[in-house]
């Protein structure tokens, strides 16, 4: 049986470089465990790979939900075992992102949700067009005040997901979370992180959003909002965000990508606070990561046979 191999770490920390070269390296495939890279629509603002890239080694979900829909983290785990189902009797799989709680679903599984009910979304979805995000986190507060502490006061999507948790089932997402067990994960598992410093992580994320900006990521965001997907839980991920805010003219075209830098950087300090506390993952060296990735697949695979 082959393994798993994720590569997780902060964003712009080059994993996606690591996992590419291990994949052709090793015959593998990539699969993706990058919240926002399973959105069609969304290719600048998300560094998904390119088409040159995926064309060198199979990639799995990527492009896999379209405009207006939303992806689980338990939603994500049922697609990604399918993947790995087909194609770990074959060969490797490099996973390769850093949305930790996709990471952590994959790995352990999650807590048990029914269902949303439709009309119970719909009802969140328009307190927040009436009363606003404040309102609806203070409800948070109120409800299950742990998990609103947790996530902060402007993760809409979690506070809407939680909300519709809550006021469809009467149970607190703290009080689900704590009763869950997880489940063992049913094949080999080798992790490897990437952990840049923030002064190493600081240019990488300023040329990347200079070059996301010169791609045409407002442009990218104009089009969708264009079609009346403004509210897509989806545009507010880190850059999308901003974009969007600069759109509504909230914020001036010459503070945007000074925006985009800092939110990026916070992103990137939650993500190395995420993963730090996994004791399991093999820490690479931040410069030139490659030969001890390839050094520690090898002797895990050997160890397999």
């Amino acid at each position: 049986m082959n393994p798993l191999v994720l590569i997780v770490g902060p964003t712009a920390s080059g994993k996606s470089a690591v996992g590419l070269k291990l994949a052709q390296e090793f015959h593998g495939t990539i699969l993706n465990c990058d919240s926002v890279q399973t959105y069609c629509r969304l290719d600048i603002g998300s560094a998904k790979p390119t088409a040159e890239e995926r064309a060198l080694v199979p990639h799995f979900l990527f492009d896999i939900l379209g405009p207006g829909e939303v992806l689980t983290a338990g939603e994500y785990r049922e697609r990604a075992m399918n993947v790995l189902k087909d194609e770990l009797p074959g060969r490797i799989v490099f996973g390769v992102g850093g949305s930790g709680f996709y990471i952590q679903a994959l790995e352990k599984g999650m807590f048990d949700v029914a269902k949303a009910d439709p009309k119970i979304e719909e009802e969140v979805r328009s307190d927040l067009t009436q009363h606003g995000l404040p309102h609806l986190y203070a409800e948070l507060l109120r409800l299950d005040p742990e998990y609103a502490e947790r996530i902060g006061a402007n993760d809409s999507y979690r506070i809407l997901r939680a909300l519709v948790i809550i006021r469809g089932s009467g149970e607190s997402v703290t009080k689900l979370r704590s009763s869950f067990r997880a489940t063992p994960f049913p094949y080999p598992l080798l992790k490897l992180g990437l952990q840049p410093s923030r002064e190493e992580l600081l240019p990488r994320v300023k040329k990347r959003t200079r070059e996301m900006l010169d791609s045409g990521l407002v442009e990218e965001v104009r089009r969708l909002r264009a079609e009346g997907f403004a509210d897509w839980p989806a545009l507010q991920s880190v850059g999308y965000k901003e974009c969007n805010s600069y759109l509504n003219g909230e914020i001036p075209e010459e503070k945007l990508e000074l925006l985009i830098v800092e939110k990026t950087i916070q992103l990137t300090k939650k993500q190395r606070t995420w993963f730090k506390r996994d004791t399991e993952i093999k820490w690479l060296p931040s410069e030139n990561p490659y030969p001890m990735a390839h050094d520690i697949v090898t002797r895990f695979l050997d160890s397999l046979s």
